[in-house]
Order: C-alpha cells, then structure tokens, then sequence
C-alpha cells in the first residue's frame, strides 16, 4: 500500500488491480452483450426489410410477364379485333371485378376457343367478351370463384353440361333442342355445323343467366364484390410496376444466359485448370 500527502489532504494511491480486472471485463462483456444483439436486430431488419421487397419484386415481374403474355394471346385470338378487346379490359376492374389481366386471359380462352369452332373473329371477339361479363356477374351472384365460372362457360364451346349444372345451368340435348324451336331454328342439331352449335349454347346460356347478369354492378359495394376487387387490384397494381421492372430484369436473363452458354461451351479440363 502506497500513499501521499498534500498540505493536510491524504491520497490513497493504492492500485486495487482485481476490482479494476473485474470491473474492465464486465464492461467488455456488457459492450460484447450489446453488439451482439445490434447485430441481430440489424439482421432481422435485414431480413424483414429486404425479403418482402425482393419478393414483391418478383411478384410484381411475374405480373407484368403474365399480362404480356395474355396480350399476345389477346393479338393472336382476335387479330383486326384485339384492340376492341384490349380497350374492353382497361375498365375490367370497375365493370367485372377483375384485373386487366384475368378479364383478357378469360376473353382469349374463349375467343381462341370460338375460332376454333369455326367463328370468326368479329363473333369470337363479341362471344368472349360477353362471356366473360358473364363469369364475373355468375361469381357475383352465386357467391363463387370467377375461375370456377369461366370452367363452367367453357361448355358453350365444349358441350360438357356438369359445371353448368353445377351453377342451375341445365344444358341438355333436350333443353337446346326446345330453345331452338322457340326461337324458330327448325335444323336438327346433329345437322348443324360446329359453329351453329356454338351459336346456339351461348344464346341458351345467356337467356337462362338472365338473373345473374349485371349482378357484379348491383352488388359491387358488398363485402364479397370489395374483396375480389382488392385481390384484383393488388394484381393490377403489380403488373403495372412489374412494367417499369421487366426491361432491367430482360437484361439480366440476356446477361446470365450469355455467361451460362459460354460455361456450357468449356470443355471440361478448362473449368478444372481455369485456362
């Protein structure tokens, strides 16, 4: 022990090295105790940040990818007539519930499906759009999926009654052969061409929907109409910034695929020697 005096004050000059070790090492070991959980607050903002971004990234690419996709089916359906149809799907979120993309994915299945029968464009053009105002107000009204719906629709073009049965739809031979008669079609439908079967399903189908049509504007402000609306314009949404994405995310692929190719072309002794 050491110790001085100044005038009458006394120091203690005497170096207590064990409480001075100890109190330095629990300092060390707070400090340490703090990094670590900065570090992993730091981590989770991390993840909780970044990962829904790239996510919605992704999200969004898909979105404007699918609606590029369905515009080229749209061109390809319809031909002189696609930017009708393209013009019809820019109000399909207030009119049908229903992004720009699914309201034209649905018109294209139905047109593609037309003019497979033997419709021309014009009828095909005029029949999906039609039938697809028509799957959204059935949705509406029977409370179900849109997709559920345009299945169901497909037997217009198909002929399969289950699905339509399935939403009071009753399509027999029976039923059709009675509603042509009605409407003054004598021909036998085993003598009708593809096309004139066609004709004569969507003219029936439209007639006993009767009750369902214009349901999605009647109902619009419900709860169920809302939500399909929100889903809907979530997508909408997406694929609107997915547009602003998809060049710069071309690029990329343009890029990757260029390294992959030129990967695939080393022979193997040049990948384990580098040369």
């Amino acid at each position: 022990m050491s110790s001085t005096q100044v005038g009458s004050i006394h120091y203690d000059l005497t170096l207590k090295t064990d409480e001075f070790d100890k109190a330095i090492s629990g300092i060390a070991a707070k400090t340490q105790a703090i990094g670590t959980k900065m570090t992993d607050v730091g981590k989770k903002m991390s993840i909780g940040v970044t990962l829904p971004i790239v996510a919605g990234a992704g999200f969004a690419i898909k979105a404007a990818s699918d609606l590029n996709e369905t515009m080229n089916k749209v061109d390809v359906s319809f031909k002189e007539h696609a930017e009708t149809v393209k013009k019809w799907g820019e109000t399909s979120i207030k009119t049908m519930g229903l992004a720009k993309q699914s309201a034209l994915d649905a018109a294209a299945l139905f047109g593609d499906m037309a003019t497979g029968m033997g419709l021309n464009t014009d009828e095909a053009s005029k029949m999906a759009m039609s039938l697809t105002q028509l799957g959204a107000d059935l949705a509406s009204f029977k409370n179900i999926s849109f997709e559920r719906a345009q299945v169901a629709l497909a037997g217009v073009f198909t002929g399969e009654t289950e699905a339509l049965k399935g939403l009071s739809i009753v399509m027999t031979e029976a039923n059709l052969e009675a509603f042509a008669m009605s409407r003054g079609i004598t021909k036998n439908m085993n003598d009708m061409t593809q096309a004139e079967k066609v004709n004569l399903r969507y003219a029936y189908v439209m007639d006993v929907t009767k009750n369902a049509q214009g349901d999605f504007t009647r109902t619009s402000e419900g709860t169920a109409n809302q939500m399909r609306m929100t889903q809907e314009r979530t997508k909408e949404l997406a694929a609107n910034l997915g547009a602003k994405l998809l060049p710069m995310y071309n690029r990329l692929l343009e890029n990757l695929n260029k390294l992959l190719d030129r990967w695939q072309q080393l022979s193997p002794a040049s990948i384990v020697t580098g040369k």
